[in-house]
């Protein structure tokens, strides 16, 4: 452990929860013949008991995720240790282990998003209601470079959604929450069609009104009308083949997110302008912005798999088409209540990808899969700068830009375009009933071609009363500091990733394995850079007129972030107990990261880089028990010591920006603190990752008692626990997120026969005020943070009738 490490002070009451939960009397299991519900995953592509898997999976049924009222992946962060789902600002942070893709929309995921088979890696794919009619969601701890791919460094998240059915089955579902107007309608219909043909059509509208207040606007957040369809076909031809046809389509309409100044000196006070971007509100659920913010996104996914039994294996094709749009709102990018900066983003993105899967029937001394995916992406970002005055947001870090034009200019452009390939195989040799080996690997070619302008025509800045369109020290136009054309970019790369592992049974009721791995993210460019083009053209300060001569300015290479890679270690144990009434799994890891991509806010875009070297060790423990025919426990814990091993010029916090005399740890490159005016960076060697709580963990308990003969009520409790951590990557103690408690609930009474439930579901019962994110407000140095906040307890009424 290292110096400054300490203990969540949450873990001894659930880790003594869980030891509890684990404990009892077989003597009375074996009388009641208890036996737990086995749990099926396809985290290796075949159909497996969870117990048989060598890997840290956390799973959920979709039984449990309609039970607790989740209509997001965000929420199964509270259930799963060591995880992190959260729409952050700007792109979704998918974490595992501490590890995960900072804000910039040029990243793709670190943690590999799969919905039935089929990648969604960029963000906008990760926002749909995952929640909707499924079959159970899959969490991969650790890289998953050979079946998964190359962006599944920290993990993957394998959604599998409910198929046809046989016979004809439908539900209707409501939930009500009345205190923030949130109203959510379920509809799903399945059954057979034709001889070989069944169809399943789900379909979800969700609406809120909000618990969030803008005092400036008077709106109120999050204001959400979605809806969500997902229609599928499966035809079976022959009694060796089947076709499964899905189409996804959504609608997401999210505006007024909330956010909030926690902290700032110049709360209340007036800019040398009269505004005040600062109003003292110190209320978490509310805010106060000059633009509301929000967004309009659509999406559509079609997929086609063909599982075709052969002789000698199985052959699997997974073709998709994915596609999104978001439409392009203005957002309050300065987080203020005065016009200093807003921009609109518009985002398109479209996927082609197909897998070919060859899968061995399985029990043979040799088992195997093989196969091959290709895939194509293409991405436009287009933004657009509707407000532009710094010096509205009062003391600021950075030049104070002004623009008396911007709105109806020429947008920024990020046009895009990504192909890839790879091969891969997996053997696994059974040299015993007790004992296997498996070795894989994977081979991945990428190459990605850009095309980025930015135009800042007419920029200048304040200087006292006037306005100036050159730096009088250099006569360099503002204009070109901040605008550049790099067109023709090309970048290509390829890697192997292997693994290996051995599994020993060293009894009927436990399973030992140990394994190492690697993975690797691909590089890529920098979406948010906003910075000179190849020169920079002198002007005359006072009428912007040029002087015929200019110095040189970046080299496209600025842009570009090299890929991450790493090399992982894991042992592991899955155990059965009690005569199957219980089961405790445990996994020790270490996770050796190079260059680690990194994203940070610089002024007032978030850029990206690399750490040198970082370290993401820890142990993980869940068990579940079957106490008696009504009554089970749950339970996980984490401990994750997650830390950057090697990296320099990390971004300085604003106080040791501003006043590195009395906060030293900005450095210079020969290592000594900067003075003031200068510029540095921190060294955050041996410091905590972002997303990386020390402890965290998750206890539930079910009960099912019968009232008469066809009435049961159903009761659940969920007490999840996180340690403190941190969201931005400089560090800043103000932005630190400290630890909660959440407690989570829900009652239902259901009838059997009948095949109706209603229920009350309770969240976040003790009303704890916590954080998504946490960050610097952009551009000021004026010690000013602002965060995303929770939503607070909420109780909804829950109904649903199945037939």
């Amino acid at each position: 452990m290292r110096p400054g490490q300490h203990h969540g002070h949450g873990y001894t009451f659930l880790a003594s929860a869980v030891a509890i939960a684990l404990t009892g009397s077989s003597a009375v299991a074996k009388a009641q013949q208890l036996m737990l519900e086995e749990i099926i995953v396809t985290a290796q592509k075949r159909v497996e008991s969870l117990q048989d898997v060598p890997i840290s999976i956390t799973t959920m049924s979709g039984e449990r995720i309609d039970e607790t009222g989740i209509t997001g992946l965000e929420e199964l962060t509270q259930y799963m240790p060591n995880v992190t789902i959260n729409n952050g600002a700007g792109t979704p942070n998918l974490f595992i282990r501490g590890v995960g893709s900072g804000t910039n929309a040029g990243f793709e995921q670190s943690v590999g998003l799969y919905i039935d088979g089929v990648y969604s890696g960029r963000g906008a794919l990760a926002t749909v209601p995952n929640s909707m009619d499924l079959q159970r969601v899959e969490v991969l701890k650790g890289p998953q470079g050979i079946l998964f791919g190359k962006n599944t460094i920290a993990g993957a998240i394998n959604v599998t959604s409910a198929k046809p059915s046989s016979e004809f089955e439908g539900m209707v579902g409501v939930l009500y929450e009345p205190d923030h107007g949130e109203e959510r309608y379920d509809l799903m219909l399945s059954g057979p069609m034709a001889d070989n043909l069944a169809g399943r059509v789900a379909v979800r509208h969700e609406r809120m009104d909000g618990w969030w207040e803008n005092v400036v606007t008077g709106a109120e957040g999050r204001d959400n009308d979605i809806w969500y369809g997902r229609a599928s076909l499966q035809w079976v031809p022959l009694e060796t083949l089947d076709v499964h046809m899905k189409y996804e389509h959504g609608d997401f309409d999210r505006q007024s997110r909330p956010t909030y100044v926690y902290q700032s000196d110049f709360t209340g006070q007036e800019t040398s302008l009269g505004g005040v971007p600062l109003p003292t509100v110190g209320d978490p659920r509310k805010g106060a912005g000059d633009v509301d913010g929000g967004n309009e996104i659509t999406t559509d996914v079609f997929a086609v798999t063909l599982n075709w039994d052969l002789e000698f294996a199985t052959l699997t094709s997974i073709s998709a088409y994915s596609y999104y749009e978001s439409d392009g709102s203005t957002l309050n990018t300065d987080v203020t209540a005065t016009p200093a900066l807003s921009r609109t983003k518009y985002e398109e993105y479209t996927q082609y990808s197909q897998e070919i899967r060859f899968v061995s029937p399985g029990g043979e001394t040799i088992d195997w899969i093989a196969g091959a995916y290709l895939q194509r992406g293409e991405l436009e970002i287009s933004s657009q700068t509707v407000d532009l005055d710094f010096a509205q947001s009062g003391p600021i870090s950075v030049v104070p830009l002004y623009s008396a034009a911007t709105a109806g200019g020429v947008p920024s452009v990020f046009d895009q375009e990504s192909d890839s390939w790879a091969i891969f195989g997996q053997g696994t040799w059974n040299v015993s009933d007790t004992l296997r080996f498996t070795l894989g690997a994977r081979y991945n070619e990428e190459s990605k071609d850009l095309d980025k302008v930015t135009v800042s025509d007419g920029l200048q800045i304040r200087f006292g009363d006037n306005f100036l369109f050159a730096n009088p020290a250099n006569q360099q136009l503002i204009a070109d500091v901040r605008q550049h054309s790099f067109t023709g970019l090309s970048r290509e790369e390829d890697k192997w990733t292997y693994s290996g592992n051995i599994q020993w049974d060293i009894g009927e009721d436990t399973m030992l394995y140990a394994s190492v791995s690697t993975g690797f993210k691909g590089g890529g460019y920098d979406e948010a850079y906003s910075g000179a083009g190849y020169e920079i053209r002198l002007a005359n300060p006072f009428t912007g007129e040029l002087t015929g001569e200019s110095v040189p300015g970046a080299d496209p290479s600025i842009l570009e972030y090299d890929s991450e890679e790493v090399l992982a270690y894991e042992i592991g144990a899955k155990m059965r107990l009690m005569d199957g009434a219980a089961e405790l799994n445990l996994a020790v890891f270490r996770m050796e990261y190079d260059d680690l991509q990194t994203s940070s806010l610089i002024g007032d875009v978030f850029r990206v880089g690399n750490a040198g070297e970082s370290i993401s060790q820890g142990v993980e423990l869940d068990a579940r028990w079957q106490v008696t025919q009504g009554l089970s426990f749950g339970g996980a814990v984490a401990y994750l010591d997650a830390y950057y091993e090697d990296f320099t010029g990390a971004t300085c916090t604003i106080p040791q920006a501003t006043d590195p005399l009395n906060n030293p740890g900005c450095l210079r490159e020969d290592g000594t603190n900067i003075a003031p005016g200068e510029d540095g960076g921190q060294d955050l060697e041996g410091e905590t990752l972002t997303f990386a709580p020390e402890w965290s963990a998750s206890l539930n308990a079910r009960l099912i008692l019968p009232l008469g003969s066809d009435l049961l009520l159903v009761t659940n409790l969920d007490i999840n626990y996180e340690d403190e951590f941190y969201s931005a990557l400089d560090l800043d103690p103000n932005t630190k997120h400290d630890a909660a408690t959440i407690v989570n609930a829900r009652i239902a009474l259901t009838n059997q026969d009948h095949g109706w439930t209603v229920g009350v579901v309770g969240k976040n019962l003790t009303d704890e005020e916590t954080t998504i994110w946490n960050q610097d407000v952009p551009f000021t140095n004026s010690n000013s943070y602002f965060a995303l906040p929770d939503r607070p307890r909420s109780i909804a009424i829950q109904a649903q009738y199945s037939f």
